[in-house]
């Protein structure tokens, strides 16, 4: 009998813990450093890497001072067909450029650092925004499958894959071309990997900051779950964890409002 999804899964989970935590540690603090220099970490993604985005901020648990640099035509493709269908976003993810325009939106800071997610290695969206984070001196995080990268060239025009543009390479271990599971009389695989893996590497990057700035003495703030009620003491949890959602939000507004500061000629 063949193994199962799960099986799969706990096996590459597995190889992250075992290959790359270190890795993951080191990313860690350079969140922590972006985050108490008041800044972000931008996390970026398109398709399904997008996933790990919404993972970051804002969700219970989350840490303030991780930003999803977000793009609705890159993430947005659910309908599949017509109207904003997945050969739209997969047009988009590889127009070499856009990642220009997306860039000129924000004002970064040296400081900061990018977590960039592509599986494939090839991405060119994903490319060209680590190229330009590169080109600004701020460090790059790349969380992507070596195993799929090393059987893939790039068309991209800086002739690189992720990995070899990032600073710091957070393999998510997933096999080449994603699927795990054979299924009995396909050519093709089923069952992705690599969400699972860059959704962990995603928590530990966000867990690890915390642990490393609450060690400085810089307390990290976290969004509670509020979602407690009917009962008093339920109506008590979710009083406070409100009150803590308009703190945190209140923090990384003022965090995000310095992306849009334009110095003066």
């Amino acid at each position: 009998m063949s193994k199962s999804y799960l099986a799969h899964a706990l096996e590459i989970l597995a190889e992250v813990e075992a290959t790359q935590s270190h890795k993951i540690a080191v990313g860690a603090q350079w969140i922590a450093d972006a985050i108490e220099a008041g800044g972000f970490a931008h996390f970026f993604g398109a398709g399904h890497s997008h996933m790990a985005l919404e993972e970051a901020f804002p969700r219970n648990g989350g840490l303030v001072g991780l930003h999803p640099l977000s793009e609705l035509a890159l993430s947005y493709y659910t309908p599949v067909i017509g109207n904003s269908g997945i050969y739209q976003m997969r047009y988009f993810q590889a127009v070499e450029g856009l990642g220009e325009i997306i860039w000129k939106n924000y004002r970064f800071e040296k400081t900061d650092c990018f977590v960039i997610y592509t599986n494939t290695g090839v991405t060119k969206v994903a490319l060209d925004i680590a190229g330009f984070a590169k080109a600004e001196g701020i460090r790059v995080i790349a969380v992507t499958s070596l195993k799929h990268a090393e059987a893939t060239g790039t068309d991209h025009k800086g002739g690189k894959r992720l990995h070899e543009i990032a600073d710091l390479v957070i393999d998510n271990c997933s096999v080449v071309g994603d699927a795990m599971m054979e299924i009995p009389g396909l050519e093709d695989k089923a069952g992705a990997g690599s969400s699972i893996t860059s959704i962990a590497i995603t928590n530990a990057l966000s867990t690890g900051a915390a642990l490393e700035l609450a060690r400085r003495g810089c307390k990290p703030m976290v969004l509670p779950s509020p979602y407690f009620e009917g009962t008093p003491e339920g109506k008590t949890r979710r009083a406070r964890a409100e009150a803590r959602w308009d703190e945190c939000l209140a923090e990384y507004g003022r965090r995000y409002a310095r992306m849009f500061v334009r110095e003066k000629a």
